[in-house]
């Protein structure tokens, strides 16, 4: 039986960027978290590397990927009802994305250890909670 190979590269970049809530981009969400006092936390940029394929034989196919993702996302905390905001950036790293094991990816999470002066008790705990 013949072996086909087609690249997906491209639609699995733009899949990948289009799995924020209610389908929409990981830049146009922005995430109420809770046990805060109204902070919120979205995406500035979102960088897919890596290679998909979509591998077909007999009449079957096979989806063959090896990802990378990176997610840099920040936090804005509203202070002094709502005058300032406070604000932590951070990455989330899936540094191991691939169909040999797509149930357990490789995932880092980089976190701004530096908060700014006021930031509140529920604020500090934030790098904790998404850990």
């Amino acid at each position: 039986m013949a072996w086909d190979e087609k690249n997906r590269d491209e639609w699995a970049k733009q899949f990948l960027e289009r799995l924020g809530p209610e389908r929409k981009t990981f830049k146009e969400t922005q995430i109420p978290l809770e046990g805060t006092e109204g902070a919120t936390m979205s995406f500035f940029r979102v960088e897919t590397k890596g290679d998909c394929a979509l591998a077909m034989k007999g009449g079957k196919s096979q989806p063959i990927f090896e990802l990378r993702i990176d997610l840099d996302w920040k936090v804005e905390q509203p202070i002094e009802k709502g005058k300032s905001i406070l604000e932590a950036k951070g990455q989330i790293q899936v540094t191991d994305f691939s169909s040999e094991d797509s149930g357990a990816p490789q995932m880092k999470l980089i976190c701004d250890n530096q908060l700014p002066p006021g930031a509140t008790p529920a604020f500090q705990d934030l790098p904790k909670k998404l850990k």
